[in-house]
C-alpha cells in the first residue's frame, strides 16, 4: 500500500480495481443506509457481530458512570505488549451515527490490539436517533479524560493515548481531537480517522460514483446526519464537520485512510490535506482497492484483512 505524509500528499485519489473477493461478498452483506427502517438496519448488521474470533488475552467490558447515564467500554489487552506501560487506542465504532455494536467490532478491536501490542478501548455511546448531538461526543470526551486520570490503575502510558473511529466514529475522533486542543485538554499521542466523515459528501466525485451496492449507500447519508442533528444545529460548525474549522494546527500526529470505493472518499481527503497544511505530523493510506467498512470485513476477505494488519502495524510504530 502506499504511505504518505505531510510532504507528498497526491493531489486526488480515486478508485483502482475493486477486490475480488469483497466484491463478491458485498451482495449478501448488510447495508449501510439502506432503504430499510433503522430497526431493520441494526438488525442486518448484526451478522458482523458473530465469532469465531481471533485471539486476544483478555477482553472485559467496563461500565463508566457517564454525563448521560453508563457508558459501556470494551477493553482488549494483547498476549504480547509492545511496552510496559502499554499504548492505548480509544476507538469510536462508525455506522453513521446510528448503527453499531461492540460486537460488530470485535474482529477489527482483537486484531488490532494483538498485532499492536496495545490496549484498545471500544466505547458503545448513544446512538442517534434516540440521542441527539452532542451526546456522543460528550461520552466519548468523558471516556478519553476517564483514560488519562484512570492510566497508572489501567497499566497505560499517558504519553502513548491515541484515538482512532471509522467513518462516523472518524468524524468524532477529528472532532475530540480539535475539542481538547481548544480546550487545552488532555494530549493525545495519536489520531487515527478511517475513512471519516469529515463533512458532509454530497456534491463529490466519490459519493457520485460510489452511490450504491458498495456497503455504504451515499444518499442514506441524509437520513444518517438527520437521525444525528436537531433543526437548531449549524452543521457547518467544526464540531459536527470538522473540515470547517478555522484552523487544523497543532492538532496530534494523525494516521488516516481513505478507500477508493468509498462515497467519503473525497472528504477524507479533503481532511487530509487540511492537515498536512497545517504542518501536523501525518501518515496518510489510501486503499484503491477498497470499500468503505473493511477492517469488519476481514472475515470474508483477504485485502480487507492486509490493510487492516497494516493498519496495526502503523499504529504500533507510534503507540506500541
Amino acid at each position: 500500500m502506499p504511505i504518505y505524509d505531510r510532504t507528498n500528499i497526491p493531489d486526488s485519489v480515486g478508485r483502482g480495481t475493486l477486490d475480488a473477493e469483497l466484491e463478491a461478498w458485498l451482495p449478501i452483506g448488510p447495508t449501510l443506509g439502506a432503504d430499510v427502517s433503522i430497526a431493520q438496519g441494526r438488525r442486518d448488521h448484526m451478522q458482523l457481530g458473530v465469532g469465531p474470533w481471533p485471539p486476544i488475552r483478555a477482553v472485559k467490558t467496563l461500565v463508566l458512570p457517564g454525563p448521560h447515564g453508563s457508558i459501556a467500554v470494551r477493553r482488549h489487552r494483547p498476549h504480547n505488549p509492545t511496552s510496559t506501560p502499554s499504548g492505548a487506542l480509544i476507538y469510536i465504532h462508525g455506522g453513521g451515527f446510528t448503527y453499531g455494536t461492540l460486537d460488530e467490532f470485535e474482529v477489527p478491536m482483537r486484531l488490532i490490539a494483538e498485532r499492536a501490542g496495545i490496549v484498545t478501548y471500544i466505547i458503545e455511546y448513544q446512538l442517534a436517533p434516540e440521542a441527539k448531538y452532542p451526546t456522543q461526543i460528550d461520552e466519548i470526551e468523558y471516556v478519553v479524560h476517564w483514560l488519562f486520570d484512570q492510566a497508572d490503575s489501567e497499566g497505560i502510558d499517558r504519553g502513548k493515548i491515541g484515538l482512532g473511529g471509522d467513518s462516523a466514529g472518524g468524524n468524532m475522533t477529528c472532532v475530540i481531537a480539535l475539542k481538547l486542543r481548544d480546550e487545552n485538554g488532555p494530549r493525545l499521542a495519536l489520531q487515527v480517522p478511517l475513512f471519516p466523515e469529515a463533512a458532509f459528501p454530497a456534491d463529490t466525485l466519490a459519493a457520485s460514483e460510489n452511490r450504491s451496492g458498495l456497503y455504504l449507500e451515499s444518499n442514506g447519508i441524509f437520513e444518517m446526519v438527520r437521525n444525528l442533528v436537531k433543526n437548531t444545529d449549524d452543521v457547518r460548525q467544526p464540531y459536527i464537520t470538522p473540515l470547517n474549522a478555522d484552523s487544523h494546527a497543532d492538532l496530534p500526529p494523525a494516521i488516516l485512510v481513505t478507500n477508493g470505493f468509498d462515497p467519503l472518499r473525497d472528504i477524507g481527503h479533503a481532511y487530509v490535506q487540511k492537515l498536512a497544511a497545517a504542518g501536523n505530523d501525518l501518515t496518510y493510506v489510501h486503499n484503491e482497492n477498497l470499500t468503505h467498512g473493511f477492517p469488519q470485513f476481514t472475515r470474508w476477505s483477504a485485502a480487507c484483512h492486509q490493510a487492516t494488519m497494516e493498519l496495526a502495524d502503523l499504529i504500533k510504530g507510534k503507540i506500541g
